[in-house]
């Protein structure tokens, strides 16, 4: 296989960190590498610059390691984070929780890793949506992607481009408040009662250990407590999601607590924006499978107008099998590189498209 020409992209997540090659011709990943995201919960001793150094680390040897002795000519990095016309990304709750959240300056770090590549700086769920922005029959480029895995977000996209504010501000509602309560779970960016609190993975899990350790005869009973010995601090979530696709009540009922909030969030988006086609990704969703796109969905019509089966066919699954954070990270970066008005997040974008990043 060759590398020469190939794009290295990144998908920086909450729990993985992913490294691939984006092939320009065939727009596919030809060679891809997984680790753990160096963060507050794999490394817990260590301050939010020590983790932040350890990433750019793992990221380079990734990169390192794919490549070679070939030298990129475009690198394409997606966090989970605002990221600024600098390439610097502000806060990464689902990697660095409560920590420092200064801004973070990738796009500087990774040119001087790879120097005289031209390197671009993304959002992870803009990154998804360039994967998804030409799929929609007749969408007109317009669409919702909406992660949910170690947390929340979303982007809008809105003909082909993604809606921002003045101050690159759009995509963050995952810290939504949903919970006013005093006793509301805590985010992983210390907030209370935000979706990402609830509804994310970690969030799920968190509920469920809890539901678990307030009635233990309840989850001891089901399938998923009798697997896990009714110990809750052995619940983790590939066992949740298996138990709710197998049909057990105890793990169904604490997953569609979950998704209520979500739906919500949906159909306000739709609302707010007139967004009609809703794209579900992140590792917990995707593992969580159709069951659960239903209940979102479900979700999503009670709390808006139109028939049910409109939101049953707004809310769609991306592909739990392709490695859709690196594939719109390279896309992503090829528009850029090419200077496309679709990739262009303010005006300036097409006179100087190498300086130019996207902003959620």
């Amino acid at each position: 296989m060759s590398v020469q020409g190939c794009t290295l992209v990144f998908d920086v997540g909450g729990t993985n960190l992913r490294a691939g090659l984006h092939d320009p011709t065939t727009g596919g990943i030809v060679a891809e590498l997984t680790r753990a995201t160096p963060s507050l919960w794999t490394l817990p001793g260590l301050r939010a610059e020590e983790l932040r150094a350890r990433l750019l680390e793992e990221m380079e040897a990734m990169g390192r390691a794919l490549l070679g002795e070939c030298h990129p000519a475009l690198v394409s990095a997606a966090l989970p984070g605002p990221v600024d016309d600098q390439g610097d990304v502000h806060g990464c709750p689902t990697i660095w929780g409560h920590l420092d959240q200064g801004p973070f300056a990738v796009r500087a770090a990774l040119e001087r890793t790879w120097p005289g590549a031209r390197i671009f700086v993304v959002n992870d769920v803009t990154a998804a949506g360039y994967r998804y922005l030409d799929e929609g029959a007749g969408d007109a480029g317009s669409l919702c992607v909406l992660t949910v895995s170690s947390g929340i977000g979303h982007k809008v996209f809105i003909a082909g481009r993604p809606a921002l504010g003045p101050s690159g501000r759009g995509g963050e509602i995952g810290h939504w408040r949903v919970d006013l309560s005093p006793e509301a779970p805590l985010c992983d960016c210390g907030g209370r009662g935000h979706l990402a609190a609830i509804a994310s993975g970690r969030g799920v899990l968190r509920a469920a250990a809890h539901h678990a350790r307030r009635d233990p005869g309840a989850f001891g009973r089901s399938p998923l407590g009798e697997r896990s010995g009714g110990d809750p601090d052995a619940l983790d979530n590939p066992a949740l999601a298996e138990a709710f696709r197998g049909g057990d009540p105890w793990a169904h009922d604490v997953v569609c607590a979950a998704a209520q909030p979500l739906g919500q969030a949906l159909a306000a988006i739709h609302l707010g924006v007139g967004t009609e086609r809703f794209v579900l990704v992140g590792g917990f969703a995707l593992a969580l499978g159709e069951r659960y796109r239903a209940e979102v969905a479900r979700a999503a019509a009670a709390c808006t107008w139109g028939p049910p089966e409109d939101w049953d066919a707004r809310v769609t699954l991306g592909d739990a099998h392709e490695p859709i954070g690196l594939l719109g990270a390279g896309r992503y970066a090829l528009a850029m590189a090419a200077g496309s008005s679709t990739a262009s997040t303010t005006p300036a974008a097409s006179t100087a498209p190498q300086a130019q990043q996207e902003v959620p």
